[in-house]
């Protein structure tokens, strides 16, 4: 028994250590066995201030706009082999409005330029039928997929707003058809979405919202509450909700988990539904009565909102930092003001701001520590978006409440 253990352990370890010395060997690079360390000794970063890791996370992003030729933003860098991955369509939708409120908080119009770009990129890429397809790596063949063509709606709504080109909201009723076209009866996606339906596609309803809330269009709002209804049908009276996984039987991410329940506060708060709005505050009450004192979440949560993980999936800390500050905006509960504080204080103590790695410096990995199961040794776009955003209003709150 003993000995099986200790086999297991080796080669759990050597699963860890390989990709490190992999970095060293073909690129002299200590990087990655640096974050290895620090992940198996849980070893912190020096914190900064929130405008501190804010300018490192957007300067990262924008090297990742940079590192591909196209203006979208690229979907990781991946420090193993010292490489961009190619644009990422689903997630440069969702990252437009990151800019755009970049832009507005430090008063610079460069980063706003970059959202257009950004905005224009996606035009060029959306198919015939309305839809956007998935990202190049998953070799999809530029089939349409429907959550990131409701990730997109949201950037390209966004665009539409702020410079009120008409080709934008062309292309978002475009999409917006398409998913009406293509939703269940019953208010779930099933086909063009990994094969059956996810609950975090409350997401994608509350994009549809945001198209009626640019240009008033029934159809779109009635699209949005057939779905809500479909997904509050999967919620447990905990607050855990069924089909939150990207695939069947997986205990759900934080990262998904988060999706559903900001997508349901955002559509309840944009149709004034207080069960909307109670439902989404159950499940985030719920992960946050599991929060570490220094912030940590688990990386997953299974059924009765159990875990086993040992890692934790950053995209899901930042995201749930975001929601709690949404409902102490709304509450004035200071209960979620510390979780979500005491959220960004732990991503800020992961995230390197002085690496040599210009891929590392001021990104956000997919685990902590790096060898984790979600995005492992990798640093994903999505998890610095969503830490920028959480930075961004943290501070909007402090200085509304000052």
């Amino acid at each position: 028994m003993h000995n099986n253990f200790n086999h297991l352990a080796r080669n759990s370890i050597e699963k860890q250590i390989r990709p490190a010395w992999q970095a060293i060997r073909t690129r002299g690079d200590l990087s990655v066995f640096s974050a290895v360390v620090r992940g198996k000794l849980d070893l912190r970063y020096p914190v900064g201030t929130n405008p501190d890791h804010l300018k490192a996370t957007m300067d990262w992003l924008c090297r990742a706009q940079d590192a591909t030729p196209d203006d979208g933003v690229s979907g990781n860098y991946d420090p193993v082999a010292g490489t961009w991955y190619p644009s990422y369509p689903e997630t440069t939708g969702y990252i437009i409005p990151t800019f755009f409120n970049y832009a507005a908080n430090i008063g610079d119009d460069s980063f706003r330029a970059r959202a257009i770009r950004m905005a224009y990129w996606l035009l060029s890429i959306q198919l015939e039928s309305g839809a956007f397809p998935g990202p190049s790596w998953l070799d999809l063949k530029g089939e349409p997929v429907v959550f990131d063509t409701g990730q997109i709606i949201h950037g390209l709504v966004r665009a539409f707003e702020e410079t009120g080109e008409t080709r934008f909201l062309d292309a978002v009723h475009r999409a917006g058809d398409w998913l009406v076209e293509v939703q269940e009866e019953d208010g779930s996606w099933r086909k063009f979405d990994l094969g059956y339906a996810h609950t975090y596609n409350a997401r994608s309803a509350w994009a549809m919202l945001r198209i009626d809330q640019a240009d008033q269009s029934s159809q779109y709002r009635l699209a949005a509450l057939k779905n809500l209804n479909w997904v509050l049908s999967q919620q447990n009276p905990d607050g855990w909700f069924h089909n939150a996984s990207f695939e069947p039987g997986e205990n759900p991410l934080t990262h998904t988990l988060a999706y559903i329940i900001e997508g349901v506060l955002e559509v309840g708060k944009i149709l004034v539904n207080q069960t909307m709005i109670e439902a989404a505050r159950l499940a985030s009450n719920a992960i946050r009565d599991r929060q570490r004192q220094d912030g940590y979440l688990q990386g997953t949560y299974g059924l009765g909102w159990q875990s086993e993980a040992t890692w934790s999936c950053l995209t899901g800390n930042a995201q749930m930092a975001l929601i709690w500050l949404k409902f102490y905006e709304m509450t004035n509960d200071t209960g979620y003001l510390q979780a979500a504080t005491s959220a960004n204080h732990f991503l800020k103590q992961v995230q390197s701001r002085s690496s040599r790695s210009l891929g590392i410096r001021g990104g956000v990995a997919g685990s902590y520590p790096i060898y984790g199961d979600f995005g492992s040794y990798r640093y994903p776009n999505w998890a610095a978006k969503f830490f920028a955003d959480s930075l961004m209003l943290e501070d909007h709150l402090r200085r509304k409440k000052e």
